[in-house]
C-alpha cells in the first residue's frame, strides 16, 4: 500500500483494515506548532461519517479501488442486484452500501462499482438521473394557494415533489444526492 502525507478529498484511505473514503480536508495553520489536517471521512462497511484531526505530514495509507462498470437488475428488501458486463456473474450489494441511492437505480442502467481485494466498496454515484414519471394526479385549476407543486412518483417508486405542469410520461431530472426535481430532461 502506497502511502502518503497529502490526504486529497476523493481518495480511499485504508485504516485498521477499514475502508474511509475522504469527504471533505482542510489545513489548519497553529504558528509555531505547524499545522493540521482535519479530515473529514466515510467509512464505507457501515457509513459511519467521522472527523479525524491529524498533524500535517502525517502518513495515511491508501488504496486504488478497482473500478468495474456492471448493469443494474432488480433489487428486493436487502440487496441490489448487478451483472458484471465482462463475465455476465451477477453481484448482490446490500442497500445498506448504496444507501438512499437505490431509490434511483433504474433496471437496466449501467453504474461504476468500487471494489477493493474482491469486496464492493461502494457503489459510485451519477450526479443526476433521469426517470420517467408514472404516477401524476391532474392540476385542478386554482391550486395554486402554497407552493406550486405536487407529487409524483417515478419508474422506480421513488415519490418526489415536483412543479404543476408535470404529467405522466414526462421525463425528468432528479438530483441524487437531494433527492430532489432538477428539471425536465431533453
Amino acid at each position: 500500500m502506497p502511502l502518503t502525507d497529502q490526504p486529497v478529498k476523493g481518495m480511499y484511505i485504508l485504516e485498521s483494515g477499514r475502508v474511509f473514503h475522504l469527504i471533505d480536508r482542510k489545513l489548519k495553520t497553529q504558528g509555531r506548532q505547524g499545522g493540521l489536517v482535519i479530515m473529514k471521512k466515510k467509512a464505507l462497511d457501515n457509513g459511519q461519517v467521522l472527523t479525524e484531526t491529524v498533524k500535517a505530514g502525517t502518513k495515511v495509507e491508501y488504496i486504488n479501488p478497482e473500478t468495474k462498470e456492471m448493469q443494474f437488475l432488480y433489487m428486493d428488501n436487502e440487496n441490489c442486484y448487478f451483472m458484471d458486463n465482462q463475465t455476465y456473474e451477477t453481484l448482490p450489494i446490500s442497500k445498506d452500501v448504496i444507501g438512499e441511492y437505490a431509490n434511483f437505480l433504474k433496471e437496466g442502467s449501467t453504474h461504476l462499482i468500487m471494489m477493493y481485494e474482491e469486496k464492493v466498496l461502494t457503489v459510485k454515484e451519477n450526479p443526476s438521473m433521469e426517470l420517467e414519471v408514472t404516477q401524476a394526479e391532474d392540476t385542478v385549476k386554482g391550486n395554486t394557494s402554497n407552493s406550486a407543486t405536487k407529487e409524483v412518483t417515478v419508474e422506480t417508486g421513488y415519490r418526489l415533489q415536483v412543479p404543476m405542469f408535470i404529467k405522466r410520461g414526462d421525463v425528468l431530472k432528479i438530483n441524487t444526492s437531494t433527492g430532489e426535481y432538477s428539471g425536465k430532461a431533453n
